[in-house]
């Protein structure tokens, strides 16, 4: 029930209540009627005794001793079709009816009770009558049929009235949730792309309208803050860069100096290692900061991944030649893709770093390429620990590490982060694939040439190509750091 829709369980919450109600009031109606004819039923059997004994008293040829036996003829026609016993002073039998068959009645004057005679429920009650004890009785057949119909006209009324309970409830379910659906689709189409939509006002002043203002304001004020980090983000990596390049050239410049120590030297090259790092960072965040403005510009066309891939392979090969790692690889001979080469490059330059990070000595790094369903889909597989189950999510979030990164290993958190929100600008995704069993993958899938592309699209390049290196090109740290990225 927990997947059904709230129209449904309106309908079958509704309908089950309806029918426990049903049946809770025929468990207290069936007994009050039943009680209920119980008590004309014994109002008519008095007023029967009392008719027969105003007969006798007004028969002419009654018998004035009412210890003489009592002919038939002196019995009423209302009481010749019911059970009747007749006792004079005595407690000597005046007149038993014929359908009693020798059966004596018993009874307190001004009694009546419930009996079996004959394998049926009989009502008998006891009057005097004068010098008489009359004793009267009927069958309960009649009064046992109506509550036998009424009890099976409940019984076969519970799912007819079920039904009609469950579709009105479900369209009233349906009428009362319309405007939550409608809030719902509108709340949807507020994104990072568009924070500027907005929840629309229902016509009438109800609690919907109200809590859709509450929503709104609430709407607004995130949208504020969201704009404030976005442009804060975006304005201090934009100031720091140019002091950052002056610190750049400055500690390029010392280097390239004559007569200096062998401590200074290496002082010196240890700030321009740090500061190639931050130039890094601060490339990082603008990039973040455009995607989270919606303005990621993606220059689309038809590349081949593989030479892509294949470069980044060797970039792979470099940072982990010491380490005893062995490099895989299974790609197609070309596999086509409509994206940004260089966004595509900066994802698996991300992905091979992160697989080079978390791989331990000895182990194997694989990278698998395929075409499915009209998609190009690349994996990265590495082994290494188990990923736990909590945390295969929080990877992909901003500043966040893996739990099995050294201290020694370097990295801000930001690559998966980067990796995924570039692929997702494409229209595709970015995903673990595989985290336990001695594996790790991530694997990311790009639209075919046949398909559309995400993100904000330009019709030309205003911008160099990020260069590829050649297979043959060896990449080191020094080089990395010192190449200008690829952004």
């Amino acid at each position: 029930m927990k997947k059904w829709s709230l129209k449904v369980k309106v309908g079958v919450y509704a309908a089950l209540l309806t029918m426990v109600a049903l049946v809770a009031g025929a468990a207290v109606l069936m007994p009050v009627l039943y009680f209920h004819q119980i008590a004309q039923l014994d109002e008519t059997l008095e007023n029967d005794s009392d008719e027969f004994l105003r007969d006798l008293q007004n028969f002419k040829g009654a018998p004035v001793d009412p210890r003489r036996p009592l002919a038939r003829k002196f019995i009423p026609l209302s009481l010749q079709t019911r059970y009747l016993l007749v006792e004079g002073p005595e407690g000597q039998i005046l007149y038993e009816s014929p359908n009693l068959r020798g059966v004596r009645l018993e009874g307190e004057p001004g009694q009546t009770r419930t009996v079996e005679l004959f394998g049926r429920n009989c009502r008998i009650g006891t009057w005097q009558q004068g010098p008489y004890l009359v004793h009267i009785g009927t069958r309960l057949g009649t009064i046992e049929r109506f509550q036998r119909d009424l009890r099976r006209g409940l019984l076969f009324s519970l799912p007819v009235v079920g039904l009609v309970v469950f579709f009105g409830g479900h369209w009233l379910g349906r009428r009362a949730v319309a405007p939550v659906a409608d809030l719902s689709a509108a709340a949807d189409r507020i994104s990072a792309a568009a924070p500027q939509e907005r929840l629309p006002m229902p016509p009438t002043n109800d609690e919907i309208a109200r809590l859709t203002e509450v929503l709104n304001r609430s709407f607004d004020r995130l949208q504020a803050s969201y704009e404030s980090a976005t442009r804060f983000s975006a304005d201090a990596s934009h100031q720091l860069k140019t002091p950052v390049a002056v610190l750049r050239a400055g500690l390029d410049h010392l280097s390239r100096e004559t007569g200096l120590t062998g401590p200074q030297a290496a002082e010196i090259a240890v700030l321009r290692q740090q500061t190639r790092r931050l130039t890094a960072l601060i490339d990082d965040l603008l990039l973040l900061a455009q995607a989270d403005a919606g303005r990621l510009a993606l220059e689309a066309e038809e590349i081949d991944l593989i030479p892509l891939v294949a470069a980044a392979e060797d970039d792979l090969q470099a940072l982990v030649h010491d380490r005893g790692i062995r490099v895989e690889e299974e790609l197609p001979e070309s596999l086509l893709a409509k994206a940004d080469r260089r966004r595509v490059m900066l994802v698996l330059q991300n992905l091979v770093e992160n697989a080079a990070k978390y791989t331990p000595e000895g182990g194997v790094v694989k990278i698998v390429a395929r075409e499915v369903d009209g998609w190009a889909v690349v994996g990265v597989a590495n082994t290494g620990e188990a990923i736990p189950e909590e945390a295969r999510e929080e990877i992909f979030e901003r500043f966040r590490r893996g739990p099995s990164v050294g201290e020694n290993v370097r990295g801000h958190g930001l690559g998966l982060n980067i990796a995924r929100e570039l692929v997702r600008a494409h229209g595709g995704d970015l995903r673990l694939a595989r985290a336990d069993g001695g594996w790790i993958e991530f694997e990311f899938r790009l639209p075919g040439v046949g398909q559309e592309v995400g993100g904000e699209l330009r019709a030309g390049s205003s911008h160099e190509s990020c260069p590829i290196p050649p297979r043959s090109r060896p990449v080191n740290q020094e080089v990395a750091d010192s190449d200008p990225p690829c952004r």
